[in-house]
């Protein structure tokens, strides 16, 4: 590879990238645990949905301790809405490692940062680098796409053999001594110029060594072979009521949405059919009336589709005090707590949160 083309494409990338634009709350900053924040939020979230989430739970949680000693379920249910709510799950409990293990200061070693719970190596190399100037490079789906098709690559990048190939030629580029400048700008370069669908090519400042817009092969580059299946599956959620109470159930086992709260789930296709679900209903609430479909929604998560159908049914003669149960939670407490967003959007609907 001619030395000159992995020198133009650092030379012209810090050349192009001006840090004050594409202004965001977390860019410049050199906190480690504010950058920790924003970069696990960002690991499935465009960063205009990101922006509010950043400073709601900056906010709240301003420090590892004061997110360490919070309840799970506050964290849960101030990341309503975000999905993958595993990365909350990591958050919590690596901020409990820090506490634990570095005596609650965020640790500066590129290995400890990589040590942390939900930290894969483009999340410590972003903190690293921002922080304190760690010389490792990001590399993440932009920066794939980028050198995809800056070198043109006809590997799949989905392989062991092209994801290699991308990392050797990240390295190559990366200029180490300005780590910090050079994340954020390949970062805010994938953003705004070289993005999945028609890339500014025009206007790009590495056209003139870039391969795929000389070979015209940009809309072809990245390669990926391997296509996601996903799963379908049926839920059906009970909102069981009276006139002041919902009945809830908190998720624990190791699936989709693990600690967050629903309504009373039956799942699988045959309970989509009302006679079938009302047996099932009443052997478990016997003193239970009506059951009427009032909401649907389908929701799609990266391996899975869930067909979601929410049923009403009521208690008889049954009001909140009477209730003894701590599942059930009184209509205007249910904001407190963390939903899938299908329900999310049920709840909002009713005007129950």
């Amino acid at each position: 590879m001619s030395a000159n083309v992995l020198t133009f494409f650092s030379q012209q990338l810090l050349r192009w990238h001006d840090p004050a634009a594409r202004p965001l709350p977390w860019k410049g900053i050199r906190d480690p645990y504010l950058i920790w924040i924003s970069e696990i939020i960002l690991q499935q979230t465009r960063a205009a949905q990101a922006t509010p989430y950043y400073y709601k739970l900056t906010e709240r949680f301003p420090t590892v301790e004061s997110l360490a000693t919070a309840p799970i379920d506050e964290l849960l249910s101030l990341w309503q809405g975000l999905g993958y709510y595993s990365r909350a799950r990591n958050l919590h409990f690596s901020a409990q490692m820090i506490m634990n293990e570095h005596g609650g200061s965020f640790p500066k070693e590129y290995k400890d940062i990589l040590a942390l719970k939900g930290v894969g190596k483009y999340t410590a190399a972003a903190i690293g680098s921002f922080a304190f100037d760690l010389p490792y490079p990001v590399v993440d789906g932009n920066v794939i796409r980028i050198i995809s098709r800056y070198f043109d690559l006809d590997l799949a990048v989905d392989s062991k053999e092209g994801l290699a190939q991308i990392n050797r030629l990240v390295q190559e580029v990366f200029v180490a001594k300005k780590a910090a400048a050079f994340n954020q700008a390949i970062m805010d370069f994938g953003a705004t110029v070289c993005i999945p669908k028609n890339p500014a090519c025009d206007t790009c400042p590495l056209q003139e060594h870039c391969l795929s817009f000389t070979n015209k092969t940009q809309a072809l580059r990245p390669i990926k072979t391997k296509k996601i299946k996903r799963k379908t599956r049926h839920f059906n959620f009970i909102y069981l009521h009276t006139d002041d109470a919902v009945y809830i159930q908190k998720r624990t086992e190791k699936d989709i949405w693990q600690g967050l709260y629903q309504l009373p789930l039956f799942e699988g296709e045959a309970f989509s059919k009302k006679t079938a679900l009302k047996k099932e209903v009443k052997r478990s609430w016997e003193n239970t009336f009506g059951l009427e479909p009032i909401f649907t929604h389908k929701q799609l998560l990266t391996h899975q589709i869930i067909h979601c159908i929410v049923w009403e049914a009521k208690l008889i003669n049954t009001s909140f005090d009477k209730i003894v149960d701590a599942l059930w939670i009184r209509k205007e407490d249910l904001s407190q707590y963390g939903f899938p967003k299908s329900l999310t959007l049920f709840l909002q609907d009713n005007s129950l949160i």
